[in-house]
């Protein structure tokens, strides 16, 4: 997902975006912390302290969504997803869910 950002037309999309995610794996009891700034993305481990955004799931749903036998909208509509932040951000993230 995250090198997916690297692509022409995507790190363009994000040049401005300057947020941290954070994608919490219920049923894995993980959480990853994803780092946008000036078109690039880092990742790592843990849960900072203010999130700008906040992507509850479980690993089954996010493969689904990744291989694209699933979409994240549908998933979020079926309570598969629970997010919390900025509703624009949160739908810009799409385009680094979708397929490839």
């Amino acid at each position: 997902m995250v090198s997916r950002i690297g692509e022409p037309k995507l790190q363009k999309r994000f040049e401005n975006f300057d947020r941290v995610l954070v994608m919490s794996f219920k049923d894995l009891e993980f959480d990853v912390k994803m780092r946008f700034e000036k078109g690039t993305a880092t990742v790592e481990e843990g849960m900072p302290e203010n999130p700008d955004m906040t992507v509850t799931t479980d690993s089954v749903t996010i493969l689904q969504i990744l291989d694209g036998s699933l979409s994240a909208m549908r998933a979020f509509m079926g309570g598969r997803i629970v997010a919390k932040g900025s509703t624009r951000d949160l739908l810009k993230l799409q385009h680094l869910l979708k397929a490839q």
